[in-house]
């Protein structure tokens, strides 16, 4: 646990000053988010020439002590006396996090492919037609840049992989606002939004702290985002637009399921331009672009597609490009997982169908959430004395939902739109309510405070685990070792043993696939050199 938090301490410092340089008005935790987005993009640029290990941790610690030397940023936030309640809600979210960020990766996609994929970007620079060799590692995110910029690998331990927890713990700040805003008497929505966040994040998303996986950050970016958006109709501050622009070219360089939340970008960035601030509205599509390029750049040298797993989008043609028949049959993949289908009943599986049986799979939990969230068009009828504004938030979210229900509806995959539709269709109605009714801020406080202490502390307890505390209070929990041997046509690649564990490779045997591709072959004597189709 002590390294877990000097290496959170350290990254959390260089978000900070990277997100006060390029994001001045903002308070620390969105800044630091920000920050987290631009390094990510930097460290995608660094990773298309050479790998990510000492030299670009160097080079971000370099330009992290030049603006603190230079420009001597202002990390703004509040300073002012904090109720109790409050704090105790804080104290108690930071012990789950380090508790839960220490666990092993609970992910099952961690030993698939995310392992592997952290592994290859610390050992080579971007590999031409690498999806060629194993397909998951087309599925080119950007967190996992991120996630080898501060692993620390080349120190020659363990690979640390604690960003989860450091953009949890930077949502949970922005979060628990809500909380001393309400117990000083601010009702506005989005302190009612950021309270039902909170307790949201920890419930559906705690446990994967661990995980180096991309559905936590997606979720936690899209609800900033509807923070952020929120927090923009009440009262605009230089920062909203920026934010919710470069947050969200982040978001979908993380996943692209995250990409109906462009919608909601593109409505800031025309306000901007309808209100005639041409050269702001520029200079924040350029913000959005530098964030996604090197994403786009990464994809094409992966893949061979702009972005993968969609061929429909075949604009090149490299002779690393993965045959467009496999990428059809990833895409169809992909969609047969979510629908709980085979690749081969997808076409002929009308909604009608696959969706009744694949509710019968879902918690009552989940389908509580589900029904809620496409029933808040009510809330917004309902609602109709809210700005207008507030409302294209929720419909931009909403939107993502019915995208997400009608492409691949993994649950884990629908967490940030489902639950940011939800909230974004709720907050804005409890706090007229609040407004209208004569609660002191001392009982609003103590109504909404005490269950979610409650809840924490029981999340706490549940979650801790006395019996790894000796193996963590110093380390947190490695990659899990999983069973693989030299392949027979390779022996100097390593195959997956563990067929019960979806064909996992985990970290430490590398290179590691599923199985040998016989219709592959090297582009060139060394690894760095990529891979390619055999030609026919």
């Amino acid at each position: 646990m002590l390294i877990t938090i000097l290496i959170c301490l350290y990254t959390l410092a260089l978000c900070g000053l990277y997100g006060a340089f390029f994001f001045k008005s903002a308070p620390f935790p969105l800044a630091a988010v920000a920050g987290l987005a631009v390094l990510t993009a930097l460290a995608q640029f660094l990773s298309l020439f050479v790998k990510i290990g000492l030299f670009a941790q160097l080079l971000a610690l370099a330009g992290a002590i030049g603006i603190f030397l230079f420009r001597r940023p202002q990390l703004r936030g509040r300073f002012s006396p904090v109720a109790v309640l409050p704090l105790i809600v804080l104290a108690l979210a930071l012990l789950v996090i380090l508790e839960n960020a220490t666990h092993r990766a609970t992910n099952p996609d961690t030993n698939l492919y995310h392992a592997q994929a952290i592994r290859w970007i610390e050992t080579y620079p971007a590999v031409p037609g690498l999806g060629n060799l194993h397909g998951r590692l087309a599925y080119n995110s950007a967190w996992m840049v991120v996630n080898a910029l501060f692993s620390f690998a080349f120190l020659g331990g363990q690979s640390f992989h604690l960003m989860s927890a450091v953009l949890f713990l930077l949502a949970v700040l922005v979060f628990w606002q809500g909380f001393v805003d309400l117990a000083a008497g601010r009702f506005a929505a989005a302190s009612l939004l950021k309270a039902l966040f909170l307790p949201l994040a920890f419930y559906l998303l705690g446990s994967e702290t661990s995980s180096p996986g991309t559905d936590l950050p997606v979720s936690l970016l899209l609800w900033l985002i509807a923070v952020l958006w929120v927090e923009r109709v009440e009262e605009e501050k230089p920062y909203h637009t920026p934010l919710i622009v470069t947050l969200a070219a982040f978001a979908i360089t993380v996943k692209l399921s995250a990409a109906p939340v462009a919608l909601l970008a593109a409505f800031a960035l025309g306000a901007e331009w309808l209100s005639g601030r041409k050269r702001r509205f520029f200079e924040i599509a350029a913000c959005g672009l530098a964030i996604a390029l090197p994403f786009l750049v990464r994809n094409l040298i992966l893949s061979g597609y702009l972005v993968y797993p969609f061929p429909a989008l075949d604009l090149f043609s490299f002779d690393w490009k993965i045959a467009f028949e496999r990428a059809s049959s990833d895409q169809t993949t992909v969609i047969a997982f979510g629908r709980r289908l085979t690749g081969e009943t997808v076409a002929a599986t009308p909604f009608s169908t696959w969706f009744p049986r694949w509710l019968s799979f879902q918690t009552i939990n989940r389908r509580a959430i589900l029904f809620l969230t496409l029933l808040t068009p009510l809330a917004a009828l309902a609602a109709r004395f809210q700005p207008r504004k507030a409302w294209i938030g929720w419909l931009g979210m909403y939107g993502g939902v019915l995208y997400w229900l009608f492409s691949a509806p993994d649950f884990r995959f629908g967490y940030g739109f489902l639950i940011a539709a939800l909230a974004l269709a709720l907050a804005p109605v409890l706090a007229a309510l609040l407004k209208r009714l004569p609660f002191s801020s001392k009982l609003v406080s103590f109504v909404i405070s005490l269950p979610v202490i409650g809840f924490l502390l029981l999340t706490l307890a549940a979650s801790f685990e006395a019996r790894t505390f000796a193996s963590r209070w110093l380390l947190p929990a490695d990659y899990d070792r999983v069973s693989t041997a030299p392949c027979l046509e390779a022996s100097d690649i390593f195959c997956s043993r563990a067929a019960n564990e979806y064909a996992a490779c985990s970290y430490f045997d590398f290179p590691c696939v599923p199985a040998i591709r016989s219709y592959i072959e090297m582009r060139g004597e060394t690894w760095r050199e990529g891979f390619r189709p055999v030609e026919k």
